[in-house]
């Protein structure tokens, strides 16, 4: 049986039970969610303009289809349904055969899909005749009318372009402009308008003349060959000599091809040779890995002086810095070669480009709007304070010749075609060119392995660089014909999906707390909500927005006339603009805020969600505040959680994978809108449920372990979070003994605290009993979130789980530091002071380095296996061995089990581990007489389990 929590509740005694309250084969779909997660097998419709966070098609049909369908609907009818399992009959279920192909893969021949025995799902859609039995069913469950879909905050669209393909009646609504035209295109102009390529095709082709003849002289050949992108930085004048003094924290252009950027001075000018760093024999102690800043300081390579950051940040605020050209690779080798030092006529290019910028009236002042200063934006200190300042002149002379090509033939396209193709035809040719912004511009590095211009968005930031790459954007790898190319096959395939579509979705734009639409209008809601803090939408859509307010401003009036994207509406914790009360910190007022957004576009989903109607929610945070926030919201907008369900997808690797790509283990919470106004119900003694909270979530984490998911620790907790909430909603009111309110947070926390016990259980080979609290807090980060950078409310709570307040020891042991809103947690060689640096003299700071390896003792068993580490790696084993015994540190148990825990919880890469399975083995593990099994459990507790590589094409 699959992994599936379904309802309970005698509150479902009203309804008539939807699918999606028994259970459902999420296994399957989880692995059918991890096929598809390769860019190359993802469906059209996410590339045509690419937004956040879009779930597979397979996890969105079955929260579509389970919210909508009757409970008799057996598991094998929702999975054809789904087009998951071959054509052909069975000895056995769907389920069964999906998961025994599943684990013959390694063994297969040929593609995935010839291997499973059918295609990946979202490229089928069940047959007519099928689909008319689909909806008469649906019809027989809902009152002889096919139900109305609804995703109000619909995104990138997954959601309503499923609902759509499976011909149900559906609206879509989104807040933000840029998605909404997305949404437009795909669930309007697709099934509507359909093909329209070679119209397009027509009018790129006239754009790209226009531009051709004026861009050209700004991108000059070399040997009859087109440069395809720069490496480009900046210089300052060095204070100090007064030399110009080059700007970037890393000269590599690209390491595979050995080819990276040297800085000289020659007759007094600056100027950039590209060279192999392995033939650096004049060279010697060159390492392209660095560049001239290191921590936001400059040194100069001339002179040797250091520049500090707050001086370079000021000069960069005031436009007292120079854009140097630092190399430039071309379409084709030259000399054997394709990467080159820039010639003169490079540089020269440059300047005619800046010249022409500043003297033309329209692009002296084109984008000349004041950004939005977002919480994580880090590019208005270094003097990025406009739109226009996103881009260097020549860049900037680029987007718009494009635009200006646009504009020239806009009423052509108007007058001769339909209202709706000429719509679709602008608005396909306005995406094509605004996303080449994101690999041409000032804010996207060039990738170090490939030497190729990286997604200025890569962070979901703003982030400066101290190098950028430059996009010849009529030819190459980053031009305006592959972004054409990419753009209409996607939206060609698309128009595929929905062919045998007759009608449109409905698409609004507006806030999902105020939607035009009738009281009780809605029979299922099916949505994907923003996430807490983790996106700030409207942020980053602003870089898109105000350029597709130049393209369509006049074409969509209503979407783009503002100057910037609503972020007054939008459901984030978006700390920039609230007002804390007294006595609140920013961060409070900010979740406070978000809540009350939430819990806004829960009231209007049930104001519009028919009684009986149902509400199925994707929610994957991480966090317990957002999920606590969730859920109050949906408990107090008068839902009832009458299911909740767990896809779990699995990762690449245990390790690597842990800041931007971690599994989305997907949550699916099915709500109910009550057919009568529930009564009054005696609240719930917290300490009455609380046994059970932590019992569902242990039974939850040792299913999973047991199961053949190589899950992360925290893919495991939100797994539990399920079953607990579904324990905390049906006695909701929750009280303590005081008669106190008790939130969910206090549920997730338990169950947070149950399954890290379990995982405790499995991965370590002995528990932590004998070891202090502090050492096991930090056993436990590496164990739980297995990177060194957490969420700090995350690190907070589970340092309060284990009785430390890391606030109060923060400072004291500098065992942890901060990053944004993450703990960093710190190794050996932050926290101790040298043994021979000490011993030769050296004065170090003890407020900086807080453990002395001198010392006879320490407070913490973490700060006596740092000092332990520095000596070895300073020392030798011999002295090592000497250090331990004379601190009778072979003796102490706690000690011991430190190394032991911090061996099978540190990653393979991290700088400590070697070193403690250094110290554990030979003499030195002889004396301490560490249990060997240690240093081969990390690997083997994964051993033949299943990574995302396994599914590449």
């Amino acid at each position: 049986m699959d992994d599936s929590e379904q309802s309970t509740s005698s509150d479902n005694d009203e309804f008539r039970p939807v699918k999606a309250e028994t259970v459902l084969p999420t296994k399957t779909v989880g692995i059918e969610c991890l096929k598809e997660a390769n860019p190359e097998t993802m469906s059209p419709h996410r590339n045509i303009f690419k937004w956040f966070a879009r779930r597979p098609t397979s996890a969105t049909r079955l929260a579509l289809l389970a919210s909508i369908l009757p409970e008799e609907t057996t598991n094998d009818e929702l999975l054809k349904l789904m087009c998951i399992g071959p054509n052909k009959e069975l000895n056995g279920s769907i389920s069964n055969y999906v998961l025994q192909k599943y684990s013959t893969k390694d063994d297969r021949d040929g593609s995935v899909e010839e291997h499973f025995g059918y295609e990946y799902p979202h490229r089928r859609v069940p047959s007519k005749k099928k689909l008319a039995a689909f909806h008469e069913g649906l019809k027989q469950q809902w009152g002889d009318e096919l139900p109305t879909v609804l995703d109000p905050t619909s995104g990138g669209g997954t959601i309503p372009l499923e609902s759509l393909r499976y011909g149900l009646p559906t609206i879509a609504n989104e807040l933000n402009p840029v998605a909404w035209l997305l949404n437009k295109v795909i669930l309007d102009y697709a099934p509507t308008v359909g093909s329209i390529e070679s119209d397009v095709k027509n009018w790129m082709g006239k754009i790209e003349t226009e531009v051709q003849n004026d861009l050209k002289q700004y991108f000059p050949e070399r040997s009859g060959i087109a440069p395809d992108h720069y490496y480009r930085a900046y210089s300052i004048t060095c204070p100090s000599c007064g030399e110009r003094l080059p700007i970037s924290n890393r000269w590599y252009f690209n390491r595979r091809r050995e080819a990276a950027i040297y800085p000289v001075l020659e007759e007094g000018k600056l100027k950039f040779r590209v060279i192999d760093p392995t033939k650096t024999e004049t060279r010697e102690g060159y390492d392209p890995s660095s560049g001239s800043v290191s921590g936001g300081d400059a040194e100069c390579p001339f002179c040797g002086v250091v520049t500090e950051r707050s001086q370079i940040v000021d000069l960069f605020s005031k436009g007292k810095f120079e854009f140097e050209v630092c190399g430039v690779r071309y379409e084709k080798a030259i000399g054997g070669t394709r990467y080159h030092a820039p010639t003169e006529a490079d540089k020269g290019a440059l300047q005619k480009a800046r010249k022409r910028v500043e003297s033309d009236l329209h692009l002296s002042t084109l984008l000349a709007t004041e950004r939005y200063e977002g919480y994580y934006d880090r590019a208005v200190p270094y003097g990025i304070t406009q739109w226009r300042d996103v881009y260097s002149p020549r860049q900037l002379l680029t987007h718009a010749t494009y635009l200006e090509a646009f504009n020239e033939i806009k009423r052509s396209i108007v007058e001769e075609h339909p209202e709706k193709e000429a719509e679709l035809i602008l608005t396909l040719l306005s995406f094509i060119s605004v996303k080449l912004i994101r690999r041409n511009s000032r804010l996207n590095p060039i990738t170090a392995d490939y030497g190729s211009p990286d997604n200025m968005l890569g962070n979901n930031n703003f982030s400066f660089q101290w190098h950028f790459g430059e996009s010849n954007l009529m030819t190459g790898t980053y031009s305006y014909q592959s972004e054409a190319d990419n753009v209409l096959n996607s939206y060609e395939e698309t128009v595929n999906y929905v062919s045998h579509i007759d009608d449109a979705a409905d698409v609004h734009q507006g806030d999902a707390g105020n939607l035009p639409l009738d009281d009780s209008s809605i029979q299922s809601v099916v949505m994907d909500p923003p996430y807490g803090d983790n996106i700030m939408y409207s942020e980053i859509a602003d870089a898109f927005h105000v350029w597709l307010r130049e393209y369509l401003g006049d074409i969509f009036a209503d979407a783009f006339s503002p100057p910037e994207t609503n972020k007054t509406d939008e459901a984030v914790e978006n700390p920039v603009i609230v007002n804390p009360k007294e006595g609140q910190s920013t961060a409070e007022a900010a979740r406070e805020r978000y809540e009350e957004k939430m819990r806004g576009i829960f009231s209007e989903v049930f104001r519009v969600l028919q009684p009986g109607g149902t509400l199925t929610i994707y929610f994957t945070d991480k966090e317990v505040n957002a999920w606590d926030s969730l859920t109050m919201s949906i408990i107090r907008s008068g839902f009832i959680i009458s299911a909740t369900h767990t896809i779990t997808s699995e990762v690449p690797n245990r390790i690597g994978v842990q800041k931007n790509a971690s599994a989305d283990s997907t949550l699916l919470l099915t709500c109910r809108k009550p057919k009568r106004k529930p009564e009054n119900r005696t609240p719930t003694l917290w300490r009455d449920i609380k046994h059970e909270t932590r019992s569902v979530a242990r039974r939850k984490a040792t299913e999973l372990l047991e199961s053949d998911y190589n899950l992360t620790k925290t893919d495991m907790i939100i797994s539990a979070f399920g079953p607990t909430l579904r324990v905390f909603t049906q006695e909701y009111p929750v009280v303590d003994d005081k008669d106190n309110p008790v939130r969910p947070k206090e549920a997730l926390t338990e169950a947070r605290a149950a399954v890290t016990e379990v995982i405790i259980d499995y991965d370590l080979s002995g528990d932590l009993e004998t070891v202090d609290s502090l050492s096991t807090w930090y056993i436990l980060t590496w164990l739980v979130y297995e990177s060194e950078n957490i969420p700090y409310d995350e690190a907070r709570q589970l340092g309060l789980g284990v009785g430390v307040q890391i606030d109060n020891i923060k400072q004291k042991t500098k065992i942890w530091s901060k990053s944004r809103d993450d703990v960093v947690v710190k190794g050996q060689d932050y926290r101790v002071r040298d043994f021979a640096a000490l011993e030769a003299g050296e004065k170090r700071r003890k407020r900086a380095y807080p453990v002395d390896p001198t010392d006879t003792s320490f407070d913490y068993d973490i700060d006596a296996v740092h000092a332990a580490l520095n000596v070895l790696q300073t020392k030798g084993s011999d002295f090592a061995w000497n250090w331990l015994q004379d601190r009778d540190l072979q003796n102490s148990t706690s000690f011991k089990r430190t190394i032991e825990s911090l061996i099978q919880v540190l990653p393979e890469e991290h700088p400590d581990r070697e070193l403690l399975v250094n110290l554990a083995s030979g003499k030195t593990g002889e004396l301490l007489d560490i249990n060997q099994e240690t240093l081969t459990t990390k690997e083997s507790k994964t051993t033949g389990r299943t990574t995302l590589q396994d599914f590449q094409l």
